[in-house]
């Protein structure tokens, strides 16, 4: 039984979903031996990469994963993608192929800081809010694909799905904020952010960007985090994590990229630090992203820290069968996550096959192939238990321990002494 705790019962007045909660309410003081804390189920897939609506080409695209979907409270995901809407074409030409990024950009005239942008069209939004997906990260290396224009049309179609975001704005301020989604009587907050190969002087005004060797980037997301613990039951904090461990190979101490990443000793362990920040100034818990595969684990201080999740969907531009072995892109891991009074209190991680299409790589000419490759579904044998076996090896350096049954790691997060 667990031991009888006072706590502070507090709720929010009704808000817009997109709006800053202000001051709350409290309701009550309870100091009992109260009723079992409702729960809340959140799932967080990898993130999504879809060039097309697969709903044009499989007729129940993330079939199986379905179940896992519809009795999640909340299902998040990062948006790897800007919309290209049909009202504003960003300057990108008719006769551009989003499968293939191509024609390539000319630099001086695109807007963003890609020649191939990742710009699909506002259905593939519609697929994944029909999927059941409410909150996502907006914020990646992709998201300024098509300058301010892709970023305002990218927002546009979440609120139109009523889908909560956070990670872009029309300036840092806004980028930075957290964005909030209650459900029942549960408000979750979401700050999104990215540390990848962008140009800071490109996007910092409308991408939540945290740029190595940058306090500024680091105190403001702290600041955001702290925000957010006083205004939501539960802060996830996702980082969009795609810079390259050998990132200041030949910078010198004191000297950046030119990207604007300023020289850390440590690019893994800067990670870490910061994830750890972010964890003790009020976040319940963070997620990365960005290196396609997955990594194990790691519980700080009672709190689940994911540096890599890997991927829901990845439809890249390369066709050839092997292509991505390094990253290793094709196997990924959904995590169906149970919170109570405010705190994980499990979480099973359930293999996925993203699908490389091998089966089917003759049948289809490249363009074919790039739109029907890459879309996750529940992994099952002997693939299952190599993702599951390796999550569970990749945990146990963190100093986590996961038990396997029934196809799917679970994690349990005991209540942290003294409390």
């Amino acid at each position: 039984m667990r031991n009888v705790r006072c706590r502070i019962l507090s709720r929010f007045p009704p808000t817009p979903m997109f709006a800053l909660a202000g001051a709350f309410m409290v309701l009550a003081t309870a100091c009992s031996d109260p009723p079992p804390a409702s729960e809340t189920r959140l799932v967080l897939a990898g993130q999504a990469l879809i060039k097309k609506d697969p709903r044009i080409r499989w007729e129940d695209p993330y079939g199986s994963l379905a179940p896992i979907l519809d009795r999640a409270d909340v299902a998040f995901t990062n948006f790897e993608m800007a919309i290209l809407s049909d009202e504003d074409r960003c300057g990108v030409p008719a006769d551009y192929q989003v499968s293939f990024g191509e024609p390539r950009l000319p630099a001086e005239t695109r807007l963003g800081n890609t020649g191939g942008p990742h710009a699909v069209a506002p259905d593939v939004m519609d697929f994944l809010a029909d999927r059941g997906f409410n909150l996502m990260s907006l914020s990646n290396n992709h998201a300024y694909d098509l300058g301010d224009c892709g970023v305002a049309a990218t927002q546009a179609a979440a609120a139109a799905h009523e889908v909560a975001y956070a990670g872009t704005g029309a300036d840092v301020a806004t980028a930075t904020a957290p964005g909030y989604l209650t459900v029942g009587d549960f408000t979750i907050a979401l700050i999104a952010a990215t540390t990848s190969h962008d140009e800071r002087s490109a996007i910092g005004h409308a991408v939540n960007g945290v740029w190595t060797g940058r306090q500024e980037d680091w105190d403001r997301n702290i600041s955001a985090v702290r925000e957010a613990a006083a205004n939501a039951d539960f802060v996830l904090f996702y980082q969009h994590f795609q810079i390259d461990l050998d990132e200041f190979e030949g910078v010198a101490p004191g000297d950046s990229t030119g990207d604007g990443h300023v020289w850390v000793a440590d690019v893994a362990q800067w990670q870490t630090d910061f994830a750890r920040a972010v964890l003790d100034a009020g976040a319940s818990m963070y997620v990365g992203h960005g290196h396609r595969a997955f990594d194990g684990v790691e519980v700080y201080d009672g709190k689940p820290l994911i540096r890599q999740l890997g991927g829901l969907a990845y439809q890249g531009l390369n066709p050839v069968i092997g292509g991505y072995d390094e990253h290793r892109p094709w196997e990924g891991l959904v995590a169906e996550v149970v919170i109570r009074e405010g705190r994980v209190e499990q979480i099973d991680f359930i293999p996925l096959d993203l699908d490389e299409g091998e089966t089917y790589r003759e049948e289809y000419d490249d363009l074919e192939f790039l739109s029907r490759r890459g879309l996750a579904e529940l992994a099952s044998g002997g693939l299952a238990d190599a993702i599951l076996e390796r999550f569970q090896g990749l945990s146990a350096e963190y100093g986590t321990d996961l038990s396997i049954a029934a196809s799917r790691a679970t994690l349990v997060i005991g209540y942290p002494d003294g409390i």
